[in-house]
């Protein structure tokens, strides 16, 4: 908090994406950067997938292997995570690797990359304790191999899978409220003592772009975000691999949901003890700021980098296609299938994580994405495409 208020001092009023990207990712005070700090689970404050249990981990390994299986079994099969605080859904999907597809297990490379140099050793120790040999640990997927080959396989393709779980909801947004007429940019200073909000005339630039192409059909005071980082981000994991699948998997919406005139306090959200909350400049560092993804600026995003569209839908319906054929094989009277169906239930369940959550699938270069996990829904891409009310 203190170097907010001494840049504002000095600066003046800043966007919130600024204050978000500190309050977030400083390198002393950041939320997500201190790696003793309890976020996921129980202990922390608020619950993922991941923290369900095993059974996400290993729903994905299948998801895996499918794509793996479907592109003729490359010797090498790269997985690169943005993203992946403790190493949870990594262990979970090479410990299911290991014990139900062996062979998908020997070709696995996994590659966490955690830009927080402060929990990178923390995250590499915990790999190589698990008895995981080929895994890495980088702090920009411009760290993996620069010429894009695998090591042993000469000079092919190398083939890869993104995986990024929850980790677009937490890239720095701008706020812009909707107020006589037209639009004004959010920003945070400092006033009587405390961080406050001022609203600021929007200049030309991406931001009055973005926030023009959404029309002015909206009430006054309405509250919304507009996210500009995802080009940036998703730029190096595109050049990350030649032919490659990526599974984004976070909350959101299509645009013409993201923006409804009805959405009129925005999607912003702070998480403290598994508590939500709605004041974002109560305790910067100390607790979690998240936003919902607006899926159709991610695949317009991706489109201008080539990767193609593969499918979307809901994660209750990716999830159950993914389950099927492993649930008529499991051993009724088995502790594990009890576990396994406790967990599915509440990561598939409309009222817990399965509507909440949803999942893109985009591809790059001439792979086979198999259409397996949108076959419940195999026209869901269409949506994020229908036009906004603007």
């Amino acid at each position: 908090r203190g170097e907010l208020v001494a840049r504002i001092r000095e600066d003046g009023p800043i966007s919130f994406r600024e204050f978000m990207d500190l309050a977030l990712y400083h390198p002393r005070g950041g939320y997500y950067s201190a790696p003793a700090r309890h976020r996921v689970g129980q202990e922390g404050d608020f619950i993922t997938s991941v923290s369900v249990g095993r059974t996400f981990g290993r729903l994905l390994a299948h998801r895996i292997h499918q794509f793996w299986a479907a592109n003729r079994c490359p010797a090498e099969l790269h997985l690169l995570e943005p993203g992946p605080e403790g190493g949870d859904l990594a262990l979970d999907i090479l410990g299911e690797a290991k014990r139900a597809i062996p062979d998908l297990h020997k070709a696995l490379h996994y590659h966490a990359c955690e830009p927080a140099e402060g929990k990178r050793a923390a995250l590499a120790k915990r790999l190589e304790e698990a008895g995981e040999p080929r895994t890495t640990v980088v702090g920009s997927p411009r760290e993996l191999d620069p010429a894009g080959r695998d090591h042993e396989c000469g000079t092919g393709p190398r083939t890869g899978i993104i995986l990024a779980n929850e980790v677009l909801d937490a890239l720095p947004v701008h706020l812009v409220r909707f107020e006589a007429g037209r639009w004004h940019e959010r920003c945070v200073t400092f006033a009587d003592g405390r961080l406050a909000w001022e609203l600021r005339e929007l200049v030309d630039g991406p931001l009055a772009e973005a926030v023009g192409q959404l029309g002015t059909r909206f009430p006054d005071a309405y509250d919304t975000e507009i996210c500009l980082e995802q080009p940036e981000f998703l730029a190096p994991l595109a050049a990350a691999f030649d032919h490659a699948l990526f599974i984004f998997i976070d909350y959101g919406f299509p645009r013409c949901d993201y923006y409804h005139p009805s959405r009129t306090d925005g999607t912003l959200r702070t998480y403290v003890r598994h508590q939500a909350g709605d004041d974002p400049l109560s305790s910067p560092g100390r607790q979690d700021l998240s936003v919902h993804v607006d899926f159709t600026r991610l695949l317009t995003s991706a489109d201008a980098l080539g990767l193609k569209p593969h499918g979307f839908t809901r994660q209750e319906r990716y999830l159950t296609a993914l389950a099927e054929p492993l649930l008529t094989g499991l051993p009724s009277d088995s502790p594990d299938t009890t576990s396994f169906i406790r967990q599915f239930r509440t990561l598939t369940h409309p009222g817990m994580l399965g509507a909440a959550f949803h999942i893109l699938e985009l591809t790059k270069g001439p792979v086979n994405p198999s259409p397996e996990p949108f076959r419940f829904d195999p026209q869901g891409i269409r949506i994020l495409t229908t036009p906004s009310l603007a």
